[in-house]
């Protein structure tokens, strides 16, 4: 048997080393002991690895970044992608469990996709950790589907994915990817078709009130008829984007962000966050998006309004969020309101965009 094969196959959780008949029968499944392989137990380790004389080095898993506030792309997928919601009732009773723990530790819920074998959810943490809100529900919910279904042992993927995510930069952004998620998947041809998402609340459709809705949809428009047009609008526009890669490209593994957030969650967090190489400042963008569009730095920054000036901050704009700079970072810095600065990332289009991508080869 090849070793890669081997190492692949035998990941086991600490809690069944305790079992040796379970050891036992794991290395005779495997036919181990024909392959001249041993087991046994990495010291500080989680995991129980087959070895070949030695142990094999696995990547160690980093510690979950948690804190008052966190803002986070979760996605809970079924043990081995296994069905976890087979009809109505049982998607029924994951939302009811997910508004129970939502009353319970006061977290906001801005987003969520329920699909047959996964959950997508887009939680700002309140005073207790991400962690124990999904142990809770992930162990709630496997309970409730072994006692209706008399089964028994682990219905869930034992790490789920967790990204601390920038929420200035991509709240709005990941609304709108979880929501298309029964659209690429080519389950139904419209997200409002799909009943086991909240898609449906911030149209108007249902109000459950599990989801902070009405704080994202004032993002669009203070008139909620206009911001729900806004966001119908918005949600449109993505649906040719495809599985997106960029929601799930993190630095250190496990955040979604520019240095600057990575920094602030370094601080906040106290958890060592090693960066990628350093991103160009605003000074210099500035003065590349000067060059190129012959609007000088000063009248970037300043109160002008022509064509070309409001052009060239909000290629400013695009650029500063592609390298990673917050958007209240570039507020400040262009001496405009942040919600201008979403504006023009969230409006952009394909001529902007062959710009930036211009713009971005030349500041590299």
């Amino acid at each position: 048997m090849p070793a890669e094969e081997v190492r692949q196959a035998a990941w086991i959780k600490r809690e069944q080393v305790r079992d040796r008949s379970f050891v036992e029968q794991f290395s005779g499944k495997l036919d181990l002991r024909k392959a001249g392989i041993k087991l046994g137990v990495r010291p500080n380790s989680l995991t129980l690895c087959c070895v070949h004389d030695k142990f094999f080095r696995t990547m160690a898993r980093r510690p979950r970044i948690e804190f008052s506030g966190a803002f986070y792309h979760v996605i809970v997928r079924g043990n081995q992608r296994q069905e976890i919601f087979h009809d109505e009732a049982d998607c029924g009773k994951y939302l009811s469990l997910l508004s129970g723990y939502r009353e319970r530790y006061q977290f906001k819920l801005f987003a969520y996709t329920l699909m047959s074998n996964h959950v997508h959810l887009l939680i700002e943490t309140g005073g207790a950790p991400l962690s124990k809100i999904l142990q809770g529900l992930s162990q709630s919910y496997t309970q409730y589907y072994n006692r209706r279904r008399k089964t028994v042992g682990h219905l869930f993927q034992g790490r789920y994915k967790a990204i601390l995510c920038d929420r200035d930069a991509y709240l709005l952004a990941l609304v709108r990817y979880i929501h298309l998620n029964p659209v690429r998947a080519g389950i139904t041809e419209e997200a409002s078709k799909y009943r086991w998402s909240s898609h449906r609340s911030y149209i108007g459709m249902e109000d459950s009130g599990l989801v902070s809705r009405d704080e994202v949809l004032k993002m669009f428009s203070v008139k909620k008829a206009s911001a729900r047009d806004r966001y119908m609008q918005f949600v449109s526009e993505g649906r040719e984007d495809g599985k997106n890669g960029q929601y799930y490209r993190t630095v250190d593994q496990r955040i979604l962000g520019g240095e600057e957030f990575a920094e602030e969650v370094e601080r906040v967090g106290g958890k060592a966050i090693t960066l990628p190489a350093k991103l160009p400042g605003l000074a210099i963008i500035a003065r590349v998006i000067s060059e190129t569009s012959k609007v000088t730095v000063s009248d970037l920054r300043g109160p002008g309004a022509t064509r070309i000036q409001a052009r060239a901050r909000r290629l400013f704009a695009l650029v500063a969020r592609e390298t990673g700079h917050r958007n209240r970072t570039v507020a400040e810095y262009l001496r405009r309101d942040e919600t201008m600065i979403s504006k023009w990332i969230r409006e952009k289009t394909e001529e902007t965009t062959r710009v930036t991508t211009r713009l971005l080869i030349a500041l590299k």
